[in-house]
């Protein structure tokens, strides 16, 4: 390794650990949504890994181009210092986390140029998937969603002959009541599409139109998908009895996997229908 690219490699190291020191407390609360029960970021862990990958796939690409930093970076990155010590001081932790996603982007831009820049947009735009929202979005969010799967599901289960009626997320059986929660309500598979859609579209050989197409698509997937989810749990509940789908049980667990295999594999023919009619 030569000195110039020693000096860099240590630069780049001293600059992730700095970022690391500033950003300590966000990455924490990063952590604490990612691990909670009802989280709907769980693939957050995920995203960096994504994010390389992507890189490395353009890497032939990259080689041949010039690293000539541009100081427009600067901008953003003072941009997301500021809005990093904004969110600091008002103690909102999703403002700091989001200042770290354009403090990537503008680091990028200064230290590796325009060019670089524009081959790796997507992979950095893809980081925004590891950014939880504020509880309050989410929740404004969830609850129509909540609302939309409880009477798609009382209005399937009706349709089967059994006695069933819904209020809100509440729905009421002869074995008792149903609540349609949170992990039920949709926005996790939903959160979880868009992201896949996301890489499925730009990985894709469609058009610039398609592909937008194809992103889009994910969320009525991811709607339809986890319509399937509540139905299922409605009638074990009414022939096992409420215990038997409770949330912690291998039946709930298992409807949720259900809803991604089905949500991914409705994807995939999405875009080999887009691919095909091309």
């Amino acid at each position: 390794m030569t000195s110039g690219k020693l000096v860099n490699v240590l630069g780049v190291g001293a600059l992730a650990l700095i970022i690391a020191f500033c950003y300590s407390a966000v990455f924490q609360w990063m952590y604490g949504r990612y691990m909670n029960a009802d989280s709907y970021y769980s693939h957050g862990f995920l995203v960096p890994f994504v994010t390389l990958f992507l890189i490395w796939l353009k890497r032939d690409q990259l080689l041949n181009q010039t690293q000539q930093g541009s100081r427009a970076g600067l901008v953003l990155i003072v941009a997301a210092l500021l809005l990093h010590i904004l969110g600091t001081l008002l103690y909102i932790f999703a403002v700091s986390a989001f200042s770290l996603f354009f403090l990537i982007i503008g680091l990028t831009l200064y230290l590796c140029g325009n060019e670089i820049t524009r081959t790796v947009r997507f992979p950095l735009l893809f980081l925004i998937f590891m950014f939880p929202l504020p509880e309050a979005i989410l929740g404004i969010v969830s609850f129509p969603l909540k609302i939309f799967a409880a009477k798609a599901g009382v209005w399937l289960v009706g349709l089967l002959g059994i006695p069933i009626h819904g209020e809100g997320f509440n729905i009421f059986i002869p074995a008792g009541e149903l609540l349609v929660g949170n992990p039920c309500s949709g926005l996790r598979s939903l959160v979880a599409f868009l992201a896949l859609g996301a890489v499925f579209a730009y990985l894709s050989n469609l058009t610039l139109v398609r592909k937008y197409i194809l992103f889009f698509i994910a969320i009525p997937i991811a709607i339809l998908s986890n319509i399937i989810r509540v139905p299922i749990l409605i009638l074990v509940s009414y022939y096992w009895g409420l215990k038997a789908a409770a949330p912690d049980t291998l039946v709930h667990t298992a409807s949720g996997l259900l809803v991604f295999v089905l949500g991914f594999f409705l994807l995939m023919m999405s875009a080999k229908v887009l691919e095909w009619r091309a």
